[in-house]
């Protein structure tokens, strides 16, 4: 169980810099979970690039599953 708390720790560090970094840019970022369950990284990455022009996109651990998450500039 702390093992997966520290990885998510960590996820949310990253996410946390990565959005205080695109703000300082004045761009913000958005997040859509795409995959809810049974990720995997390669189709994440190309998913988010295909639905979101370019997002970064990764696997991570939601509760007992690994999910999708895509960051993208926010459209305003």
């Amino acid at each position: 169980m702390t093992y997966r708390a520290t990885i998510l720790a960590i996820f949310m560090i990253f996410l946390v810099l990565g959005m205080e970094t695109k703000e300082t840019q004045g761009q913000e970022t958005c997040h859509d979970l795409i995959m809810k369950r049974d990720c995997d990284e390669a189709t994440c990455v190309t998913m988010c690039q295909q639905k979101w022009k370019g997002s970064v996109g990764s696997c991570f651990q939601n509760v007992n599953v690994m999910s999708c998450l895509c960051n993208f500039p926010c459209q305003v």
